[in-house]
């Protein structure tokens, strides 16, 4: 075999198996809604799977090129193959990007998510964007004392009202607002979750145990059972979980709910990790940090909010009250 066949030929395989060995382990971890653990990781990681196919698709039909006799019939069933998954993962990303959506609102609603990151992410910055983007409601997670304190002091004007509570680590959690808030109740999330009335609206802020922890299937059933029974007109915080994952899509299903960023064609908006990977810096790559609603708000359009400290991207989303 001569050089000219023999480099290109090496680099398709090359390619086939670096990055179909992946693409086929994200997809049978998103389609097969396992618990397991290291499937649950890798089902974050879906929207990767467009690109890897696309890759495996050009390495098989240069494949097929350079191919002669029955060898050229088997590459070329492979490229369909691919071809289809591709489209499976197009189909699976497609709502992010299409489908109808409202363009405006009655009664304008401002709510944001942060996680600190064990206290670590710029507050100012947070009250800023708080600030700028006239947010009416505010989560916070992993919120340190210290943390609170600053924030709490800064924000009391913007959003008087709170209720939490604030611990070192990662277990934290507080919601502002700029009305009143009641009948607030702890919910029992190793990291801080809380359900409270804000003004006349249900709202649930979550953060349940990530997927490197035991009990990440039991504390997302347990989010999903409480919107169901508490029928929230908003879910928001750090879900350690994404569009992706199975217990997202019943969270929707059962407590009839929407995504802020997939109702407003936001497209793929990543919030998570924002320092990247085994000291690589790469952006982030997981959509874990959520903004969901109910029937009495629409989604206008939602975007993600740099929070220097922190390993995750704070979420603004602008909703409303429908239009009559």
């Amino acid at each position: 075999m001569n050089r000219a066949r023999w480099v290109p030929l090496a680099l398709a395989w090359g390619v086939l198996v670096v990055c179909g060995l992946p693409a086929l382990a994200i997809t049978l971890s998103r389609a097969l809604a396992s618990t397991d653990l290291r499937a649950v990781r890798l089902a974050a990681f879906a929207p990767f799977g467009i690109g890897l196919y696309a890759l495996c698709l050009v390495a098989l039909l240069v494949l097929v090129w350079l191919a002669a006799g029955p060898g050229r019939i088997r590459l070329a069933v492979g490229a369909g193959v691919v071809a289809m998954l591709l489209a499976v993962h197009l189909v699976w990303q497609a709502p992010l990007y299409a489908g109808s959506r409202e363009t405006s609102a009655g009664e304008p609603l401002t709510v944001m998510t942060t996680n600190l990151f064990e206290g670590r992410g710029d507050v100012d910055t947070v009250a800023e964007t708080v600030r700028k983007h006239k947010v009416d409601v505010l989560a916070v997670q992993e919120i340190t004392p210290e943390a609170y304190a600053k924030l709490s002091s800064t924000l009391r004007d913007q959003l008087p009202y709170r209720i939490g509570e604030a611990a070192p680590g990662t277990t934290g959690t507080m919601l502002f607002a700029d009305q009143p808030i009641t009948k607030a109740r702890r919910l029992d999330t190793s990291m801080g979750s809380w359900v409270a009335d804000v003004g006349e609206r249900r709202v649930v802020v979550a953060h349940p145990a990530p997927p490197t922890l035991a009990s990440w299937p039991a504390e997302q059933e347990l989010i999903i059972k409480e919107a169901a029974a508490e029928k929230p007109d908003l879910v928001l915080g750090d879900l350690n979980a994404s569009l992706d994952h199975h217990t997202v899509r019943r969270l929707l299903d059962d407590a009839d709910l929407s995504d802020a960023a997939r109702a407003s064609n936001a497209g793929w908006q990543p919030t998570w990790p924002t320092e990247g990977f085994a000291g690589v810096p790469l952006p982030p790559s997981a959509a874990i940090d959520h903004v969901l609603l109910g029937d009495d708000l629409v989604a206008l359009a939602t975007e993600t909010v740099e929070v220097s400290g922190s390993d995750h991207l704070a979420l603004v989303a602008y909703l409303g009250t429908p239009e009559e």
